[in-house]
């Protein structure tokens, strides 16, 4: 036998309070929709199925038939306020009681302060024209708009990694989130787990990032917020980053490679990496810049290397003067045009050439030892600032050809070499084949005299 169809709409009543359910079926899916009434506000909610519409309904019937045996019993200063209150909600069209519980939720949010100051402080600073953006959509939009204004893709990279990262743990409007949310996040930060092995076995570590790296991220989270602020996506007084410090660098020790270290270096270096060492360690340019440098920008007839603005961290043009042993070294790599780094990963590249210098394990021939030469953070720049303040004697100078401030220059590098070494390192120079030669004085004063001219102010 058939089951009997109910019949649409349905009522749910309970006194002289009522609920509706009507069959609303929405894009060829059966949909259920509640219908009552709070005060003289029609009040509607779908439903997917009628299992939960008809427990909806039946919930509404009964809250409100109790809130009316309650208003039945007041009287005296209760039902005169309830009037009063009633009378003050009906120009919004709202029932009663949903003043009251969004009364109750705004006083909790201000923490028992006062409302109407809130809402005085609200119309004034014009809050509710704001756009409500979240922070993902900022995000994206300030992305668009730096690439269209033809900021460097390494510097939009960056802002990815560092913003993408604050978008997914911030899934909410960009102007609800605070200074001391924005603390706690970058204080919480930490560096890609590792595996450590331990008495207990093996575990994964999260060890927590550098302050220098925590400043990175908090830079990119105040380019972020300073971005809304220009677009009105937040109040003109908008100031939590004031709640953000600037957490404290550790004083990075200065780490170079003495002449003999960097000579057995090239010495089992694959050939394609080779550019990448010698104008680091020679031309003192930051990795990333040679990692994105033409040999276009090479010119070794007029002997200098062109940094342009868009591949410099400091977004300034500068010329760097070519030494007498980097031309050499130069002659035999550089091309009409195209990348001077070729290597699709410059990482393992490296770690290659590091393993390589370890002597052969006389018991497993296939295999080698320790290496002789550990690779240090930034060492080429940091050598070349070193031996190139030996050999000139100018911090200024230094820090034309590097990037820097002389001040800088001064202060990290300084008196780290002598004028001896300094001649050493400068005089390294490929000799026939794949060995190497450190040319004589006189081999190096030839151009000597341009080299020590210093960079041209670009």
């Amino acid at each position: 036998m058939s089951k009997k169809k109910k019949a649409f709409p349905k009522v749910v009543r309970i006194g002289q309070t009522r609920a509706t359910i009507y069959k609303t079926p929405s894009n060829g899916s059966e949909a259920f929709t509640v219908a009552w009434y709070e005060g003289s506000a029609r009040k509607r909610k779908m439903f997917a199925d009628l299992e939960a519409a008809e427990q909806h309904a039946n919930a509404m019937v009964n809250n409100l038939s109790q809130g009316e045996a309650k208003i039945v019993r007041l009287s005296g200063a209760e039902l005169l306020a309830y009037v009063r209150g009633k009378d003050a909600v009906a120009e919004f069209g709202i029932a009663l009681d949903s003043a009251a519980i969004e009364y109750r939720d705004a006083k909790r949010l201000l923490r028992g302060g006062s409302l109407l100051e809130a809402a005085r402080y609200y119309a004034a600073n014009r809050l509710q024209e704001i756009p409500r953006k979240t922070v993902t959509e900022v995000y994206e939009e300030m992305l668009a708009t730096k690439r269209a204004e033809g900021l460097s893709e390494r510097y939009l990279e960056d802002l990815k990694a560092r913003l993408g990262k604050f978008a997914g743990d911030f899934q909410v409007q960009i102007a609800a989130i605070s200074g001391s949310e924005i603390k706690a996040w970058l204080q919480g930060l930490k560096r890609q787990e590792i595996k450590s092995k331990g008495t207990n076995g093996e575990r994964k570590v999260a060890e927590p990032i550098s302050n220098r790296t925590r400043n990175n991220f908090r830079l990119a989270v105040q380019t972020l917020f300073a971005y809304a602020k220009a677009q009105k996506y937040l109040a003109k007084n908008w100031n939590e980053m004031e709640a953000v410090p600037l957490w404290k660098n550790k004083e990075e020790e200065v780490e170079i490679f003495t002449a003999e270290e960097f000579s057995t270096l090239l010495g089992v270096a694959e050939s394609k990496l080779v550019p990448f060492l010698v104008i680091g360690a020679f031309a003192g340019l930051r990795s990333a810049e040679i990692e994105r440098l033409d040999w276009r920008k090479v010119n070794l007839v007029t002997g200098y290397i062109t940094v342009d603005a868009s591949i410099a961290k400091t977004n300034s043009r500068r010329l760097v003067p070519i030494a007498p042993n980097l031309k050499l070294w130069l002659m035999k790599y550089a091309k009409a045009s195209g990348p001077v780094v070729e290597i699709p990963n410059l990482s393992n590249a490296v770690g290659r050439m590091v393993k390589a210098t370890g002597p052969v394990d006389p018991q497993d021939p296939s295999k080698r030892l320790a290496p002789a030469v550990q690779w240090r953070h930034n060492a080429l720049r940091h050598s070349f600032c070193s031996y190139r303040l030996a050999e000139v004697k100018s911090a200024a100078q230094v820090a034309l050809e590097a990037g820097n401030s002389p001040q800088m220059i001064f202060k990290h590098y300084r008196e780290l070499v002598t004028d001896a070494e300094a001649k050493k390192w400068f005089s390294i120079a490929p000799g026939e084949e794949s060995d190497l030669i450190y040319l004589k004085p006189a081999e190096v004063s030839k151009d000597v005299a341009v080299h020590n001219a210093g960079s041209v102010a670009a």
